[in-house]
Formats: C-alpha cells, sequence, structure tokens
C-alpha cells in the first residue's frame, strides 16, 4: 500500500487508541461476565445489569444524555450522544448488548460468562457478537474525545437490549424515539469481516420469518401395540410435512414463495464471482462431519445461497423426550420453522405461503395448524456514495488490506426501519470473523482484528466529519 497521510490529530487519536488497548480488552471482559440474555425462560435481571454497565461507560468516555431507553417488557436500549459540532454530520452508532443463551455447557472449553484468552482469541459469549463489536466503536470515539477534547462530528449511540430475539418491539421503540434518532449516517457494528485480516463491508442482509406448525391425530396418547399400524404417528407426518417443503438437492420448494425476488444483478455477481471459496475450509469452520455434503441449488453458489437466496432451519421440533417416553403413539407432534427472507421478500406474505404449503392436503386427514410467530425484514443496499467510500478507505487503512463488499446471511431488524425512516446510508461494519462462532459454544474474538477495526473506525469518523448534511 502507498504511504498514508494522516492528519496530526487522527494520527494522535490512533497512538492513543494503541497505548489503552489492554485497558479495552479489560473492559470488554467485565461486559461479558455480565450474563445478559435476553431470550425468554433468562431472568431479566442480568438484562438491566448489562444495560447500567454500558451506560456507565458511556458516561465515562464522556458522552451526554446518557439513559435507558424504556418499553414496557422489553429489555433496555442505551442511548448517550455527544452533539457539540455544530454544522458537522451526525451518525447513529448502533450495536445491542444482549446475548444469545450460552448452549451447552460441556461444549466450552472455559466457562461462557468468564472470558479467556488463548492464542490471541478472546473466548466468552459477547465477546465478539455484540459487546466487542460496539465497543470497538466507542474505544474510537472514547480516544477522540480523550485525546483531543472533541469528536471530529456529532454522534448518537444505540445499544439495543433484544436484537438477539429479533428485535421484536421495535415498532413500538421507534414510535416512541424516532425523534431521538435523527442522524445523516447509521454507523453499525454488528457483522462479519470476510477472513481473519480481511475487513469488509456488508451491504445486504437477510430477514427472519419464523412459523409454528401443530399435527394432531388424537385425543390423547394410545398404546404403539395395542394401536399402532391402523394409527397414523404425528411425529411421522409432521416429518412429511417439513420435507416437502424442500426438493431432493435441498433447495426450497414453496409456491409462490419466491415470487417477484430478483437475482443478482451483473455488479453484485462480479463481486460474489470476484470472492475466493475454499470448500474445505468452509466445511471445516461449519463443523460438518465427513461424507455429509453441501445442499441447496447446485447452479447457485456458496455465496448467492447465503446472500441472495432464502434458506429454511426447523429450529424447535417438539414431541416426546426420550428421557421418560414409553411405547405411546403421541397425539400430536410441533416445529417451529425460521426461513431466512432476501431483500425482495415480504415477511408475512412468505409465512402465508408456508402456511399454505403446509396445511394444504394434509396426509391422513391429520389436523395441520400454524402460527405466525414473527418477521423481520431483509436489506440491501448498493455500497456507492461518500458514506462508503469514507467506510471502504477507513477499512483499508485499518487492516491494510482492501476490504470486501459482501452480503451477510443473518439479519439485524434495526437497519432497514431505520434506512427507511431517515433514507441514511448505513455503513456496516463489524469485528466477527469465521471462526468466531457467534451463537455458538466457545464464541470468540480475534483480538489483532479487534484493534484493527478500532482503528478503522476513529479514522471513519474523521472521514464522515466531511460529509455534506442531509
Amino acid at each position: 500500500m502507498a504511504r498514508i497521510n494522516h492528519s496530526p490529530a487522527l494520527k494522535a487519536v490512533l497512538a492513543h487508541l494503541d497505548r489503552r488497548f489492554d485497558d479495552w480488552t479489560s473492559t470488554l471482559c467485565d461486559l461479558v461476565r455480565i450474563p445478559g440474555v435476553s431470550a425468554a425462560g433468562f431472568p431479566p435481571e442480568p438484562m438491566r445489569e448489562s444495560a447500567q454497565a454500558t451506560a456507565a461507560l458511556l458516561r465515562k468516555c464522556g458522552f451526554d444524555n446518557v439513559e435507558l431507553l424504556e418499553i414496557d417488557g422489553v429489555p433496555p436500549y442505551v442511548y448517550a450522544d455527544w452533539m457539540h459540532a455544530p454544522g458537522k454530520p451526525t451518525v447513529l452508532v448502533y450495536g445491542h448488548h444482549d446475548v444469545v443463551p450460552p448452549g451447552r455447557p460441556e461444549k466450552w472449553l472455559s466457562p461462557p460468562f468468564e472470558p479467556v484468552e488463548r492464542k490471541g482469541r478472546l473466548y466468552g459469549r459477547g465477546a465478539a457478537d455484540d459487546k466487542g463489536g460496539f465497543l470497538a466503536h466507542v474505544a474510537a470515539l472514547a480516544a477522540w474525545v480523550e485525546q483531543h477534547g472533541a469528536l471530529p462530528l456529532n454522534v448518537k449511540v444505540l445499544i439495543e437490549g433484544e436484537e438477539e430475539t429479533g428485535s421484536t418491539h421495535l415498532p413500538q421503540f421507534l414510535e416512541r424515539y424516532a425523534s431521538r434518532l435523527d442522524a445523516d449516517v447509521l454507523v453499525l457494528s454488528d457483522t462479519s469481516n470476510f477472513d481473519t485480516g480481511v475487513p469488509a463491508l456488508t451491504y445486504r442482509l437477510r430477514g427472519v420469518t419464523q412459523v409454528d406448525v401443530e399435527v394432531r391425530a388424537l385425543e390423547q396418547p394410545v398404546h404403539s401395540g395395542m394401536w399402532g399400524g391402523p394409527v397414523p404417528d404425528p411425529v411421522q407426518v409432521l416429518a412429511r410435512l417439513l420435507a416437502r417443503l424442500s426438493r431432493a438437492d435441498g433447495s426450497l420448494d414453496v409456491p409462490g414463495l419466491m415470487d417477484g425476488v430478483p437475482r443478482p444483478t451483473k455488479k453484485e455477481r462480479a463481486r460474489m464471482d470476484a470472492l475466493p471459496f475454499d470448500e474445505r475450509r468452509f466445511r471445516r469452520e461449519a463443523g460438518l462431519l465427513k461424507g455429509v455434503k453441501l445442499w441447496g441449488d447446485p447452479k447457485a453458489t456458496p455465496y448467492e445461497k447465503l446472500w441472495f437466496r432464502p434458506s429454511l432451519t426447523v429450529i424447535a421440533f417438539e414431541a416426546r423426550p426420550i428421557a421418560g417416553s414409553s411405547n405411546q403413539i403421541i397425539e400430536a407432534a410441533r416445529a417451529r420453522l425460521s426461513l431466512r427472507t432476501v431483500a425482495g421478500m415480504d415477511g408475512k406474505k412468505a409465512a402465508k405461503a408456508l402456511a399454505r404449503a403446509l396445511t394444504q392436503d394434509p396426509p391422513f386427514g391429520v389436523q395441520v395448524t400454524t402460527r405466525f410467530v414473527r418477521a423481520s425484514s431483509a436489506w440491501s443496499c448498493e455500497p456507492e456514495g461518500p458514506a462508503f467510500e469514507a467506510a471502504i478507505s477507513a477499512l483499508r487503512e485499518g487492516f491494510g488490506k482492501e476490504p470486501v463488499l459482501m452480503g451477510a446471511g443473518g439479519a439485524i431488524g434495526f437497519v432497514k426501519p431505520f434506512a427507511d425512516a431517515l433514507g441514511a446510508p448505513c455503513v456496516l461494519m463489524g469485528v466477527e470473523d469465521p471462526p468466531s462462532a457467534a451463537h455458538s459454544e466457545n464464541e470468540s474474538l480475534h483480538l489483532g482484528d479487534w484493534k484493527k477495526v478500532m482503528r478503522s473506525a476513529a479514522i471513519l469518523y474523521e472521514r464522515l466529519a466531511t460529509l455534506p448534511r442531509r
């Protein structure tokens, strides 16, 4: 790379970040120790403790108007701002402080809420998703304040508390607080890099639609010896219903689901085709067992399947636990389906298409009922314009490598409503890498990349300060 001529102010900020890196690592460890799980069935007190610790950190970093924004029955959001740069644009920095459940304790090499550093990675639930994510941006902003007593632009910070449960109450939140979130640019911390050491700017996200289905054939369980043979087994019938949602190659086969969904443009396909794909490494990082084949449309590349095609997962299946089971035909079986939608799909219409496919012509006349659970929207943009140019140059200089423009298979419910309401560009740059194992056991953060994201963020905020206000 050519020699980079940073301003004296930015050089001082980057040096300050380097000096304080160990302090920020300690701060991240403190946040990871708080088991703030937003999923149902977990105590609400750690979520409030997590919000309060985040608010205290923002106050310590020099932000104003720090408070918990509340919706009844919802884990608190944390808000703060610094609005002392007249005439400069305003950036809204978004992240989330809630985490997913820890999963299977026996699979963790160290306790999930006791952060441990091993071989340059910090292990712990939330270390990458998203406490390390939002903290990288907070550290960059704090370095500007600590070094110069001011930020180069106006900043609002919003740290959500229910992102990991689908931002279910986001419409109510925006209805109450949207006027406080007006900004020229959204900078979001909750995304991944293309590879360890290779930064990425994410320009499309999938959405999520969830549907519950129940198959019922009996009024009560019956003896499998006395009745098995003539009487249908609801568990097997439900398995048949689920299987008919896809073709033999694993691609979805739900009538009406893809109506009106655009295929990748020539520009988008060129971006994907330019990216390397190592199937052996992909299989290893996914944890695929030997002999298990990839599925889906064989004509579509893995990146197209992940970023431009919907996918369906059975995330829960209820029948009878093995422990305590007996020789019975049980009366009913249930499943929860999670459909990853793509830009151009309406989540509620997709749920109706799933419901029609599941309830049409039920095998053996069993009763099949469905229930819509929730939907969050997919989002996409064309990553062009001054804000994206600023982000690309910041990542290039922070990492010393050319950033990748990529999609993401995951969903972030906040992005599309904000983008639609304000029409502001959304810059998505996060801290995860493929080995991070977000949402799985042994989640971790690559500390070397974390420092590079901090440096990239510090550069980004100076660059965004030169943008015109909307």
